[in-house]
């Protein structure tokens, strides 16, 4: 039996073993250390691969968890502060316009959302960074200072002094030139970690990781090869369960990965962007809201206001022209909004300009024997604009909650690489003896 294998390795037809053997035999070492040789490098190269592979995976959590924190929870936190704090800002506005005396049910819409911004400050205070604490703590120093100018406000409008549109305006002051934009500031931030993140995930540490797993399964493939050669068999079967055992460390990390980064790159993408525009959607649907109720409140000089009205009603419009998402809801909201403004130019500002101010912000508060005016229309516009808001939320939720799910364990390849690497060792170094 021997001859004929040795005929077959080194015959004229030149098969497969005989080539391998050929080839093994080219190594210049003595059989032993041969052996000793081969397994030393397939159990070095599977064991650093899983350990590359498990510090990756490890990795890729924690950057998905910091994204998720200091960049989705971050962003949306600020962003549900801008959005509460704009709402109760029209609100304190009706508030003008009716005297300074408003409804209990006008009146809880306002606590609700000024307690609802100052929650969404505490939220963000919880993920914010370092360099993200200065800007939330002076949100909330602003918020209060807000909330004393709105009811210095309407104790003014109630005893029937005029300064209660001046304080109202320094509250408004306060909300645009300062916590606005700095809400604006950090949410950009927050969505540029969701991007870095997913750029971090498939970026070259990654890739690094993948390449040490392929080396590491055509290392063990080569040294099979070698071990064939010497031996003279094709398979050896500790060292075949660890090449499949490679396979399997390279095809689950590459998975992952590859699953991780497509949520990823759709969250920063077109998610991220959804999200961003219904939020400002929303933003944008309660500033027409407050712009309307100041024009009426000048009490017959609102005109310069409802011009302005009509430029972010065009603006507005804009913005959902290019939405993306589902199409019959944005067709949905925007009628909503068409609806709205409609009634505000051809109701409230006709009305105004023909000279019937008090009737006018009748109109506004819905309070009108002519029927529904824009505050009804204003209000099925922002429920639906939340809808929006809530759902696009959710997306995003979803996506994070996929790209962790798809991580690997670090575990799972630093096992692997170490079992593989001592199979291959063993099955090398137990084939070896024989060749004492």
């Amino acid at each position: 039996m021997h001859v004929s294998i040795a005929a077959t390795a080194t015959g004229p037809s030149g098969g497969v073993l005989g080539r391998i053997e050929r080839t093994a035999w080219r190594v210049p070492l003595p059989t032993r250390r041969f052996f000793q040789v081969v397994a030393a490098i397939a159990a070095v190269a599977l064991a650093l691969s899983g350990l590359g592979a498990g510090w990756v995976a490890a990795r890729n959590a924690r950057t998905i968890d910091a994204a998720r924190e200091e960049g989705l929870e971050l962003a949306t936190a600020v962003t549900e502060f801008r959005t509460r704090l704009v709402a109760a800002d029209a609100t304190a506005a009706e508030t003008l316009i009716a005297g300074g005396f408003e409804d209990a049910e006008r009146r809880a819409a306002y606590d609700r959302d000024v307690l609802a911004a100052s929650q969404a400050l505490t939220e963000a205070a919880l993920v914010a960074t370092e360099a993200d604490a200065e800007h939330v703590s002076r949100m909330a120093a602003d918020l209060v200072e807000y909330a004393g100018l709105v009811e210095t406000s309407r104790a003014n409008s109630r005893l029937g002094y005029p300064l209660g549109s001046a304080y109202l305006g320094e509250a408004r002051d306060l909300a645009d030139e300062s916590m606005l934009p700095r809400a604006d500031m950090v949410r950009r931030e927050g969505e540029r970690r969701i991007a870095q993140a997913t750029n971090s995930v498939g970026g070259p540490v990654t890739v690094l990781a993948v390449v040490l797993l392929v080396v590491a399964l055509a290392v063990v493939v080569g040294c099979s090869i070698l071990l064939a050669g010497r031996t003279r068999r094709l398979v050896q079967p500790a060292v075949l369960v660890a090449t499949l055992l490679a396979a399997g460390a390279l095809a689950v990390v590459v998975n992952g990965i590859r699953l991780q980064t497509r949520e990823l790159r759709e969250a920063a993408g077109g998610d991220i962007e959804a999200y961003v525009l219904a939020n400002d959607v929303a933003a944008m649907l309660s500033d027409l809201r407050v712009t309307e109720i100041s024009a009426v409140a000048s009490r017959g000089s609102g005109g310069p206001l409802y011009e302005e009205f009509a430029e972010r009603a065009a603006e507005l419009r804009d913005e959902l022209a290019a939405a993306p998402g589902d199409a019959a809801q944005v067709d949905r909201v925007r009628a909503a909004i068409d609806a709205y403004t409609t009634a505000v130019v051809e109701e409230v500002q006709a009305t105004d300009e023909a000279g019937d101010n008090r009737e006018a912000a009748n109109l506004v508060l819905s309070q009108s024997e002519q029927g529904p005016g824009s505050q009804d229309a204003y209000e099925a516009a922002v429920a639906l604009a939340q809808e929006n808001v809530d759902r696009a939320s959710e997306v995003l939720v979803d996506r994070f909650d996929a790209a962790a799910d798809a991580n690997v364990e670090p575990a799972v390849p630093v096992v692997l690489g170490g079992l593989s690497g001592l199979l291959a060792a063993a099955g090398v170094l137990a084939r070896g003896r024989r060749y004492r």
